[in-house]
C-alpha cells in the first residue's frame, strides 16, 4: 500500500468510528440519575435500531401519562432473554430509566425491567 492509501484509510476508520459513537450517544439521558417508574404497556416497537416502551404511568390526578423508553435493539435484548412477544399491551411493568435530560419529555434510556411473571431484565439497582 502507498503512504497515500494508508492515510486514507486511516481517515475513513477515524470517520466511522465517530459517526457510529454519535449514533450510540446517550447524552439526551441524564445517565447520572434513575427514576422507578410503575405502570401499563401501552405499546412496544420491538425493531431496529432500539426497541421503545410507551408506558402509560399515573399522573398524581390519576390520568395516564405516557412515558417513552428507548431500549437496545432486538438483537442486543435477544441475549438478555427478551423475544418479541416479551411484552405486550396491558402488561403491568416495573421500569427504571434515566430520564430524559431536558426535563420535558417523559421518558427515558432503560436501565431494568420488571416484567409480568416476576422476572427482571438488566440490573436494577435504584
Amino acid at each position: 500500500m502507498t503512504s497515500k492509501s494508508v492515510l486514507l484509510s486511516l481517515v475513513l476508520l477515524v470517520a466511522s468510528t465517530a459517526i457510529a459513537d454519535a449514533h450510540h450517544s446517550y447524552s439526551a439521558y441524564d445517565m447520572a440519575k434513575k427514576v422507578a417508574i410503575n405502570g401499563t404497556v401501552s405499546e412496544v416497537q420491538y425493531a431496529n435500531p432500539h426497541t421503545w416502551l410507551f408506558v402509560d404511568v399515573p399522573a398524581s390526578d390519576g390520568k395516564p401519562v405516557t412515558w417513552a423508553i428507548e431500549a437496545g435493539g432486538p438483537n442486543i435484548l435477544s441475549r438478555q432473554g427478551w423475544k418479541a412477544n416479551t411484552l405486550k399491551p396491558g402488561d403491568k411493568v416495573n421500569a427504571l430509566i434515566h430520564p430524559f435530560r431536558d426535563k420535558i419529555r417523559k421518558g427515558g434510556s432503560l436501565e431494568a425491567l420488571k416484567i409480568p411473571g416476576g422476572r427482571t431484565i438488566g440490573i436494577w439497582q435504584p
